[in-house]
């Protein structure tokens, strides 16, 4: 729900297996105060606290290229918050987040010594964070034999409860849950009895759908987006290949990125590939059949927007009141986010350069992680 090429590390500079850092310690900083306005895209007249979006916002996360977390906000009005810094660390390997109840949370990959551990934090009332914390009930994880790409980790909150996946160790996907009591369940495997199980997974995505949790994965190995469903009983179904659903656009290339809204019972799934112009988007819907796979840039025109890299890197997708909104990461120099809409009646906005909206001077974004509630 977030390499300088495709299917890089956390960066393109650091593409590793391993990155040790000890006695690592978080910092809240500063609001960035101002916004700018062009390109057609809104911004606050005043700096404004970028606390949570409020009903028919996106909060927006964004990974600094040297690992801070930042946040501004979307709001109804189509107007941005000011960017301000979270966090700064000197490494981490990917985040995530959720709004549950209104609270917006924040999970996070920390890696210490020769291991990672599960880390979250939260938005208190008044706007500030908590110091991110282990997350009770989960092992490390072993960071000598982990494939440190983007997108380690999604979440997503299915009733009352939020779940999260993560590539683990061995490239598999693995999931837990959290209690009522806070604790979180030992993870499991997901899908382990299909016969993907033993593939190493580039990227993973979360969504709610119809009251059951969705998960979808960059399967490089085979060149394909590979989709499951955790029904009511806990059991997986079988990884499914979405291509022989979807059919292969002419412009494929190697999928690099995946990620997905729930809207109902239906699920809304954009990937991204290896290619100039290659970001897709389908829909499946309840029954479990899928649209075509539908070229985004023919809709948006990500050039006339102001891209000038070589791919789209990072991607994040949320249902905002029943709008698709997404966030797309650059791989230029200046780390360009770029903004769009599908609406509830298959039209998109124009993507627009999310620099120009709010003020991300002091940073070059390179991962981004959107929610709403």
């Amino acid at each position: 729900m977030k390499a300088k090429q495709a299917g890089g590390g956390l960066l393109g500079m650091f593409r590793v297996s391993v990155f040790i850092r000890r006695g690592v310690r978080w910092t809240l900083a500063a609001l960035v105060a101002g916004a700018a306005l062009a390109g057609g895209m809104a911004a606050t007249s005043a700096p404004v606290y970028a606390a949570a979006a409020g009903t028919g916002g996106m909060d927006l996360l964004v990974q600094g290229s040297n690992f801070e977390v930042l946040q501004t906000s979307r709001y109804a009005s189509g107007h941005w918050a000011p960017t301000r810094q979270l966090f700064k660390n000197q490494f981490f390997y990917d985040f995530t987040d959720v709004v549950q109840n209104g609270r917006l949370r924040l999970f996070i990959e920390q890696p210490s010594g020769t291991v990672l551990t599960l880390e979250q934090a939260e938005q208190k009332a008044d706007g500030s964070w908590t110091t991110p914390t282990p997350m009770a009930g989960l092992p490390t994880i072993d960071a000598t034999t982990s494939l440190p790409t983007r997108n380690f980790l999604a979440a997503a909150v299915v009733g009352t409860h939020v779940h999260l996946v993560y590539i683990g160790s061995t490239g598999q996907i693995m999931h837990t849950s959290e209690r009522a009591d806070g604790t979180w369940t030992y993870p499991d495997q997901v899908a382990s009895g299909s016969a993907y199980k033993q593939d190493k997974f580039a990227s993973v995505s979360a969504a709610s759908v119809g009251g059951l949790l969705q998960i979808a994965v960059v399967d490089q190995a085979h060149g394909t987006v590979l989709h499951t469903v955790r029904h009511a009983d806990g059991t997986w179904a079988s990884w499914g290949n979405v291509l022989s659903q979807t059919g292969k656009p002419r412009y494929w290339g190697l999928p690099i990125r995946v990620a997905m809204a729930g809207f109902g019972t239906s699920l809304q799934m954009v990937v991204l590939t290896n290619g100039q112009v290659a970001q897709y988007h389908a829909v499946r819907h309840a029954d479990g059949s899928w649209s075509r796979l539908g070229d985004i840039n023919a809709q948006v025109d990500f050039n006339r927007a102001g891209f000038v890299g070589t791919v789209l890197q990072e991607v994040t997708a949320v249902n905002v009141s029943g709008n698709l909104q997404l966030v797309f990461a650059s791989d230029d120099d200046k780390g360009s986010l770029f903004h769009t809409i599908r609406y509830a009646n298959g039209t998109w906005s124009k993507a627009g350069l999310v620099q120009r909206a709010t003020n991300l001077s002091s940073w070059r974004p390179s991962g981004v992680a959107g929610s709403a509630g």
